[in-house]
């Protein structure tokens, strides 16, 4: 997650913190008249009532489906040996988009 993201939840912990007797609608209306979004707030709020922290932890992102790290060597390998394998054959081979053998052997 970005710093900014990061930075966002940081202020609104700690402005709902100081002004929790106020209510979640006075945190969010302060918030709503920066420009964030009413879900974005109440998203916040929700992680900071059930006790979670503000910064994103280390390994907390979505598991690899199709790219395995194990994968993305053998596909480096694939073009790092210039095999003569194009992206549209390594998409077939990986089952997977040639967008997406683009992304990963960039």
């Amino acid at each position: 997650m970005a710093p900014k993201e990061d930075d966002l939840k940081s202020r609104v912990y700690k402005f709902y913190s100081d002004h929790q007797e106020s209510g979640k609608q006075f945190t969010a209306k302060h918030f709503m008249d920066e420009g964030v979004s009413n879900s974005t707030i109440y998203d916040i709020l929700k992680r900071y009532e059930d006790n979670l922290l503000a910064e994103r932890q280390s390994g907390s992102g979505r598991t690899t489906k199709i790219f395995t790290p194990k994968k993305v060597e053998q596909l480096k390998k694939d073009f790092d040996h210039k095999d003569g394998i194009s992206q549209h054959q390594a998409a077939k081979k990986y089952e997977c988009s040639q967008q997406m053998i683009s992304h990963m052997h960039m």
